[in-house]
């Protein structure tokens, strides 16, 4: 399974190669430090490894922990299926709590935490259709009633097709959010909302491994301004190894991975994500930036 938290840049899809790199490399590898745990993908696909003993997820963002922690405690309830407005998402997007986590990573536009999911024009109607699903009997998981009542609304309400109701996607991330209920072994992991340079990481050298995946350079803006030269300071002066995920880096590129990136509007849409290290791998392709 592909866990994560949807988030803007969440490392889901590459999150399985990722991993299998870093533990080829460096197969003594007890913990993990993941500390900017976003959507928390890399953290997830650690923790299903049998040789992993900790792990570590880090997140500056206050909600989106609130979110985790309270999943880990209670599930995916009733209360994650509110409709959530416009209105109301603006008003608690920025609260340090669950309810704030949730307008952040599933009614925001690309998972940009600022922006609402749905324009003014289509936001009644998709309003309509959600809860039309619920009244009939819906629940998160079951994609292929989702869809077959979303065709039958469609025919009710002679919607066209521009609207794409197919796929309602702040029920496609709550499905994402569900699915980490299924993973046993989240309560092992340990959750922490500081910066990343606060983190006290005081495992054995030659087993452990730092993993960062800041805001990438000159890229989208998150939340959360990032200091490049600071964090740049913190690579060059731990004794850990450490490895970054980015596009460009003046660390010893170990690997790259194509994706696709799903928010461009262009056929041409692959995009080349790299891994980076502070050490040289004994293996791969490994060479200095």
């Amino acid at each position: 399974m592909q866990y994560a938290i949807p988030y803007m840049g969440s490392k889901r899809k590459l999150a399985q190669k990722i991993v299998d790199y870093i533990l080829e490399m460096n197969p003594g590898t007890k913990y993990i430090y993941d500390l900017f745990g976003g959507g928390g993908a890399i953290s997830f696909e650690f923790l299903q490894r049998k040789s992993i003993e900790k792990v570590v997820y880090n997140e500056l963002n206050t909600g989106v922990c609130e979110l985790l922690k309270d999943i880990m405690k209670n599930g995916v309830t009733d209360k994650y299926t509110q409709w959530i407005d416009c209105e109301t998402f603006n008003a608690h997007k920025n609260d340090d709590d669950w309810f704030g986590g949730l307008c952040k990573c599933v009614w925001s536009f690309g998972n940009n935490q600022k922006n609402y999911l749905f324009g003014k024009d289509i936001e009644q109607l998709k309003k309509e259709a959600h809860f039309y699903l619920f009244e009939q009997g819906y629940t998160l998981g079951d994609k292929e009633k989702r869809i077959r009542l979303l065709k039958q609304f469609k025919r009710d309400v002679n919607i066209i097709s521009r609207f794409n109701l197919q796929q309602l996607q702040q029920l496609q991330r709550l499905e994402r959010l569900e699915q980490l209920e299924q993973l046993q072994q989240l309560q092992q992991l340990e959750i922490l909302n500081l910066s990343y340079d606060e983190v006290n990481i005081n495992t054995p050298i030659d087993k452990t491994v730092i993993y960062l995946d800041p805001p990438y350079k000159n890229t989208c803006e998150y939340a959360e301004v990032l200091d490049h030269n600071k964090l740049d300071e913190y690579i060059r002066k731990s004794p850990y190894k450490i490895y970054l995920s980015s596009y460009e880096s003046g660390l010893i590129e170990c690997e790259s991975f194509v994706r696709r990136c799903t928010l461009s509007p262009t056929a041409n849409n692959m995009v080349v994500e790299k891994l980076f290290s502070n050490k040289k791998d004994d293996r791969g392709k490994a060479y200095l930036f």
